[in-house]
């Protein structure tokens, strides 16, 4: 039981270390990383390379394979061009399995006291620090779980266990064992790496290791898609990627070996020479060649492995509804044009904004998933316009362009606001069995609101101006529909409760909408502005004497 109990506690110092050092490593990182695998597009092996850097850092392809996810659906680069990254991103993992090869006690020993000593003298309250010391955190678990793992089986009696390994595990078998354990533990090293404790502590022979390595390998492309189940289109497209790397790999190893057999060599005499004799470096040797064999010819086919992969999870309306259509990286060297790129790329996610609302004076609501997908897609744009924003106020402009940068992303913060007000509102709506009048009347009115203000984005002034003037304040009237709905339920129905809930968003996205046209109104130039506050000015006048009215 201890030996058991010591082996899980590795595995778990091994996982939770895995994860802070990742997450860690990803804050003290993320933007150097993004625009690694942004410049990563230039070849294959270029790809290859940087993300064989990337799985190597965070040591977790799956990890590699979630930010090239986000910078497709981000349009940052398309699917083709995440491919070698994702391939090499396996082959930057085999690091952790060489380092469980080799004896670095010591080392783990030092490194937990170095981060401890840097805790005790609280180093981490300064940010920069923080973080990194968060990763070597996660490193000293990791490895510490590694020798867990490692000096657990040191206890067990070897020559009763080898026996009964020896009679009892088929090739067929310890296949199938390693393709559990990957599936389980959602990892292709952590397996390997208990066959390298195993090894060490010869209880398994270097046969027998081959197949459990190589059902490891192949199950953990199969869990990746398990996990992954919920995800669609291009948010799937680079897990099938990952299933094709550890497809490839398995049966051009498993191909090398049969041949050789075939033609006389021993194939384990020739893995056990390329370990230098060291059955544990034989291990590490032949998942690094499981890993680059599967990565190299997948990252060369680069437009095969995509074909495969939108086959198999074609694009969904949220992929194209995330997909910037106007905003690059290029455009970042002349301010004056990538603000207006970005003021495009606002003006789409405006006039998408009517698509978030149901139409029931239609025949038909419309479709529940395709505005999910609008709603889903279109924050993701807006999150890359502000990144587009923040990284070119970052290199530094003229002070008139900072100005329209500073306004442009207030702007895009509303419009968040609004997206979000719009979707949690149609929820509401869509919530009720049969929709009450009142739920109705709000409904169609704010859908012609905004389809007023998508109608009016990027238009005439004057066209504002009836927007502002539309999308008045209308609390008073408002208050009166809650005080009424309170006092016929006494807020005990459920419908009442949610007609509540509809009325308030209903007036937020009402003011959001007047901020909006408002803040479009808004000239680029101070003294056109000073006109268009004294119109404001105006306006709100009017609408008091309509109010008093």
């Amino acid at each position: 039981m201890t030996v058991l109990a010591e082996i899980l506690a590795g595995l778990g110092l091994l996982f939770v270390g895995l994860r802070i050092m990742a997450t860690h490593l990803q804050q003290a990182t993320g933007r150097k990383v993004r625009r690694l695998l942004r410049g990563a597009t230039r070849s294959p092996l270029a790809g290859l390379a940087c993300g064989t850097l990337a799985g190597l850092a965070t040591q977790s392809s799956n990890a590699v394979a979630v930010v090239c996810g986000n910078l497709v659906r981000g349009g940052v680069f398309a699917t083709r061009d995440a491919i070698p990254v994702v391939a090499g991103g396996n082959v930057g993992t085999a690091g952790l399995v060489f380092i469980a090869a080799i004896d670095f006690r010591l080392v783990v020993l030092y490194l937990v006291a170095a981060v401890g000593f840097t805790f005790h003298l609280r180093l981490d309250r300064r940010s920069a620090w923080r973080e990194w010391m968060g990763v070597g955190l996660g490193l000293a678990l990791a490895l510490l779980g590694l020798d867990f793992i490692k000096h657990g089986p040191a206890d067990i009696d070897v020559e009763a266990l080898a026996g009964t390994l020896s009679a009892g595990i088929t090739p067929l078998l310890a296949f199938g064992l390693g393709f559990l354990a990957s599936a389980v533990t959602q990892s292709s090293s952590t397996p390997t790496i208990l066959v390298v404790a195993l090894i060490q502590a010869r209880l398994l022979g270097l046969h027998d290791a081959f197949f459990l390595v190589l059902g490891a390998n192949l199950g953990s492309g199969f869990a990746v898609l398990i996990s992954s189940s919920g995800l669609a289109g291009t948010g799937r497209q680079l897990c099938y990627v990952h299933v094709l790397v550890k497809v490839a790999g398995c049966l051009l190893v498993g191909a090398a070996f049969a041949v050789l057999g075939a033609a006389g060599a021993d194939p384990f005499a020739l893995l056990a020479g390329a370990g230098g004799g060291t059955p544990t470096a034989s291990v590490s040797v032949l998942f690094l060649l499981l890993q680059v064999a599967g990565a190299l010819p997948v990252a060369l086919l680069r437009g095969t492995a995509e074909a495969i992969a939108m086959r198999l999870s074609p694009p969904t309306v949220e992929d194209d509804a995330a997909r910037p259509r106007f905003i690059d990286a290029q455009a970042r060297q002349d301010p004056a044009t990538a603000l207006d790129l970005a003021e495009r790329e606002t003006l789409r996610l405006l006039h998408q904004l009517p698509l978030l609302l149901p139409d029931l004076d239609g025949a038909e609501a419309g479709d529940a998933q395709v505005r999910l997908g609008t709603w889903r897609g279109g924050a993701s744009v807006a999150l890359a316009v502000d990144h587009f924003l923040a990284d070119l106020i970052a290199h530094g402009m003229p002070r008139e362009s900072l100005r329209i940068a500073l306004h442009h992303q207030s702007l895009l913060e509303t419009v968040r606001t609004l997206q979000d007000t719009l979707h949690d509102f149609t929820e509401v709506i869509e919530g009720f069995e049969d929709v009450p009048p009142l739920g109705f009347n709000l409904s169609e009115a704010l859908r012609a609101i905004v389809l007023s203000l998508a109608d009016a984005a990027g238009a005439e002034a004057a066209d504002l101006d009836i927007i502002i003037t539309l999308a008045g304040d209308r609390s008073e009237l408002l208050n009166r529909i809650r005080r009424q709905l309170a006092a016929s339920a006494l807020g005990s129905d459920v419908d009442t409760r949610q007609l509540l809930f509809a009325t308030s968003l209903f007036e937020r996205a009402v003011w959001l909408v007047r901020r909006i046209a408002v803040a479009l109104r808004t000239p680029d130039n101070e003294a056109k502005r000073e006109a268009s506050v004294a119109a404001d000015t105006d306006l709100k006048r009017v609408e008091a004497d309509a109010h008093r009215a």
